[in-house]
């Protein structure tokens, strides 16, 4: 059985009503978002004020409540379809008095409309397709494409994100060709990737995903985006230097 809870430096995740517990790729994907989002707002182009973020499949409310760590003066509507996770969310949230800044909906993103479009979106999305489903539905709606699939949340993203925004994503290495493939037709692109690996030893099981609109002038050609690595621990099976160091500012062993 998972723990009930996780505790950060500077709040706790608890998550005994959420199907998607706390995970170390969500962890890592959290802090690494987190730090994309900061360098873009110290540009100040083109955001809003206060500037506002989605987070799409927001669960217990962890990336939400890792972004605002790094970015307390951004507005984040957290959207969570399952109502026991968004409740949860909503307690992590108030215990980490972050409540006036981040906002939960219990709802189903593909039928939520914001006021004004958000300058990121980020989410860590239900992604197996054909696997076998969860026999719990929560735990279907958590992990399978049954109430958010990869190209509902492109369209959402599409929709949504101002036309200088940023979206985040976190996706199985299995799904880059689909993703690839139809990204341009919601108009998107990828600006930056990274693959992450269990280990030196290991392949890459996941990859941290940045993107942006398509900039239609001057025609854009195809950009090859190189991709980096990140493994969570080294060859000695401790926490990598890179890995510790995305999470120095959040986890409490570091």
């Amino acid at each position: 059985m998972a723990n009930t809870y996780f505790s950060f430096k500077q709040f706790t995740i608890w998550q005994e009503q959420a199907a998607m517990k706390v995970t170390t790729d969500a962890c890592l994907f959290g802090a690494w978002a987190s730090e994309h989002i900061r360098a873009h707002a110290s540009k100040g182009v083109g955001l809003t004020s206060p500037p506002r973020i989605a987070d799409v499949g927001a669960g217990t409310g962890l990336l939400s409540l890792m972004i605002h760590q790094k970015n307390p003066d951004f507005l984040i509507e957290a959207l969570e379809i399952d109502p026991l996770a968004a409740e949860q969310a909503r307690q992590n949230i108030s215990r980490a008095e972050a409540g006036v800044q981040v906002n939960v909906h219990t709802t189903d993103a593909t039928n939520f409309s914001p006021v004004v479009p958000y300058d990121c979106i980020i989410s860590n999305p239900p992604f197996y397709q054909n696997d076998l489903k969860a026999a719990e539905q929560r735990r279907s709606w958590a992990f399978h494409e049954e109430t958010l699939t990869l190209s509902q949340l492109l369209a959402f993203i599409g929709k949504n994100l101002s036309s200088l925004g940023y979206f985040y994503l976190l996706l199985p290495i299995r799904r880059e060709e689909d993703l690839e493939a139809i990204l341009g037709t919601f108009e998107l692109r990828l600006i930056d990737k990274l693959y992450v690996k269990t280990s030196p030893q290991h392949l890459p099981h996941r990859m941290l995903l940045a993107g942006r609109r398509i900039k239609k002038e001057p025609p854009l050609l195809k950009q090859h985006i190189e991709a980096q690595e990140i493994c969570i621990t080294d060859q000695s099976g401790q926490y990598s230097s890179a890995f510790t160091e995305l999470l120095r500012d959040y986890y409490l062993a570091f």
